[in-house]
């Protein structure tokens, strides 16, 4: 009869760790300093458990889940020593973003999203703050056409183009060391040019009066 009782025991407990070895649960908890989270799993809370990543090596990744997130709980040996947090699950309160195979999308809390669609490969990035590239080589940007919409543009090194600057606007030049403004090669201008300082040429300066910077009186 007791071999039957242990029988009978030991099954119970196999199917209890079967029955935990993969669980669903919601993030009740969160110590971002340990990297560590507890998760509400039907009617018990978790002990401390390391949530999975892709990277922690040499390389390295961090994207913390948080709070009411839903996650799945892995415990290999069917109880939670040893257990972590496995990948995030969509919940009623935290739905799909798309509703495509084709596009890749990451949406933030704050309303930032970064959203990839293969069918026309196209990128697009929003972001309400500010945007910071740092690279210590050169840097190459190959397009056949680029716009940029911005009430200013500030360029703090030199600026050299190998095409022609076209002004709608007016151009406005000052500062720079010696001539503010050094032309090589001809210049045709149409419309007027206001200029404060003086103007040096080697060559012809004539308008359709007929002025030239060699006249005499």
């Amino acid at each position: 009869m007791s071999d039957l009782v242990d029988l009978e025991r030991r099954i119970g407990d196999l199917e209890r760790r079967l029955a935990n070895m993969v669980k669903m649960g919601t993030v009740v908890a969160a110590n971002y300093t340990d990297g560590k989270a507890r998760v509400l799993c039907d009617d018990f809370t978790t002990d401390w458990l390391p949530w999975k990543t892709r990277r922690a090596g040499g390389d390295i990744d961090w994207w913390a889940p948080e709070i009411g997130e839903q996650v799945e709980v892995l415990s290999p040996s069917g109880l939670t020593e040893g257990a972590w947090i496995g990948a995030a699950l969509y919940s009623d309160q935290f739905s799909e973003p798309e509703a495509s195979p084709d596009r890749h999308t990451v949406r933030y809390k704050n309303g930032d999203s970064i959203i990839h669609d293969r069918t026309d490969g196209s990128y697009v990035i929003n972001l309400l703050g500010p945007v910071t590239i740092n690279a210590g080589g050169p840097a190459l940007i190959k397009t056949p056409h680029a716009t940029i919409e911005a009430q200013d543009t500030d360029c703090t090194g030199n600026l050299t183009v190998d095409g022609k600057i076209t002004g709608k606007g007016g151009m406005a030049i000052s500062g720079g060391d010696g001539a503010t403004m050094q032309i090589q090669g001809a210049m045709s201008m149409k419309g007027s040019m206001d200029v404060d300082g003086s103007i040096a040429a080697t060559g012809t300066i004539m308008d359709a009066g007929g002025n030239s910077n060699h006249h005499s009186h």
